[in-house]
């Protein structure tokens, strides 16, 4: 006969409870074995998400389609910290289930295979040690999870937005770029896990749902803060009917903070109908097209000293309703905002740098999973200045931007150029600006002496990824 479970299954505060005793633990205090035990040993070698279900909660693990603790409506999910500082953040992003191409695009948000799993989370986050066995990883929160209303609208949206590139033949092109909170990361070992897609016999890289490691880190934050939300199940409900939003619902602000970030979006009356968060942002521009950075600053009252070179950014977050240093929803979403000047003329002098090429790391990097592949597949909000006659930088537009599909085709040829010069130690002759392949490499270091090591030992001049000047005006053109 069964054991009768240590907790109500049905109940999400027995679960929690439960669930609870975890906290500063680690899984193998719960099993009478040693460590040099051959079963421990077998398990150590498994998913601790895994061992959690089948050897605290007793659920033996499956790939159905419900919530772990269906009963309570309940999805578990584990994920792994880093320490960084006196802070933890998350090491990775939280993975969901696979998206079924051929399925998915046949729902709506409430009924997609996503929401009926995970509309309510219990999160085990636990500290990753490379020297320890996964059975001694250490819990350290353990928290149930609903998203916030204004999240909530932010993923149904990046949840259409994956689901429109499906309808449209093109699952192919699905980018994590394309969304904000709510991701579709590649799942797979390698390129060739695809899956085929209705509309299209292009066979797509096999994906799932997913949120985004910066999105994570608020959560943790909130966890960590002890900080509960107070779900307006009013919104929720008019957010998941799919219907038009009353304007007379909206009664409370959500400015949750994360760190020094402040919401743009302090509560869903913000948007019309049918708005989506990346609309609104091009409608508060859209407000002052052609003023000067002279009269934004009047506008706005700000202080801030024309050559510096923060200013923009000051000047934008402004326009977005943010006093504030960072956008909350830029943070959570892991957008990176970037300014471009134009000459009078429409021409473009600057190329656009990224982070320094880690000669070390980048010689043992796969490309799904490099730093060149995350920064190019990231969203950007792109806002453009053009200088008039006077050569007054005036506001000309703002878009948000990921590189297309066939454009990272040519980016991960250009990746593998580095690398193979880097493993070869050839750092004289990688892509330059004038191959025209999108992006290059050249000196980004305060010095001829700012050098950086080597995997042989040696030192070379600090150089690094820079996507090109013509390349960035055929985007805003």
């Amino acid at each position: 006969m069964q054991s009768p479970l240590p907790y109500d299954k049905g109940d999400k505060n027995s679960i929690l409870t439960y669930a609870k005793l975890l906290e500063n633990r680690s899984l193998r205090t719960f099993l009478s074995c040693s460590k040099d035990d051959a079963m421990v040993v077998k398990l150590g070698k498994g998913s601790l998400g895994n061992m959690v279900e089948e050897f605290y909660f007793g659920y033996r693990p499956n790939s159905d389609a419900q919530a772990v603790f269906a009963d309570a409506g309940i999805e578990l999910k584990t994920s792994p910290l880093k320490r960084v500082g006196k802070e933890f953040v998350s090491k990775e992003r939280l993975v969901f289930n696979i998206i079924n191409y051929m399925e998915e695009h046949k729902t709506m948000f409430r009924t997609s295979s996503f929401w009926k799993k995970n509309a309510e989370l219990l999160l085990l986050f636990y500290i990753h040690d490379k020297e320890q066995q996964s059975l001694d990883y250490e819990f350290k929160y353990v928290s149930l999870w609903r998203f916030p209303e204004t999240d909530l609208k932010i993923i149904i949206d990046d949840w259409n937005t994956i689901v429109r590139k499906i309808k449209e033949g093109r699952a192919h092109e699905i980018s994590e770029g394309d969304t904000l909170y709510l991701g579709a990361c590649t799942k797979g070992a390698t390129k060739a896990s695809v899956r085929q897609q209705p509309f299209s016999d292009i066979p797509a890289m096999q994906r799932a749902f997913s949120l985004k490691s910066k999105y994570l880190n608020y959560i943790i934050k909130q966890i960590a803060s002890g900080m509960h939300h107070v779900i307006d199940e009013g919104e929720y409900a008019y957010l998941l009917s799919e219907s038009p939003l009353p304007r007379d619902l909206y009664e409370s602000a959500n400015n949750l903070e994360l760190g020094h970030a402040v919401a743009a979006v302090e509560s869903l009356r913000a948007y019309k109908n049918g708005q989506t968060f990346e609309e609104l942002v091009c409608e508060r521009f859209g407000n002052y097209i052609g003023w000067s950075e002279s009269d934004l600053m009047k506008h706005f009252d700000l202080k801030v000293n024309l050559e510096a070179k923060n200013r923009y950014n000051v000047i934008c977050n402004r326009i977005m309703g943010v006093e504030g240093k960072y956008i909350e929803e830029f943070v959570k979403g892991d957008i990176e905002m970037k300014t471009i000047i134009l000459e009078y003329n429409g021409s473009l002098r600057e190329s656009m740098s990224f982070q320094q090429i880690k000669y070390k790391e980048i010689i043992y990097e796969e490309w799904l999973s490099s730093y060149c592949y995350e920064t190019l597949t990231k969203r950007f909000f792109i806002v453009v200045f053009q200088r008039d006659e006077q050569r007054v930088p005036r506001l000309l537009k703002v878009l948000f931007w990921t590189m297309p599909h066939e454009d990272l085709a040519v980016a991960e040829r250009f990746w593998e150029n580095t690398k193979a010069n880097i493993l070869n130690g050839d750092f004289n002759n990688f892509v330059k600006l004038s191959d025209n392949m999108i992006c290059h490499v050249r000196p980004k270091a305060r010095n001829a002496q700012d050098l950086m090591e080597t995997a042989s030992g040696t030192f070379e001049k600090k150089k690094a990824y820079w996507l090109n000047n013509a390349y960035i005006k055929s985007i805003i053109s």
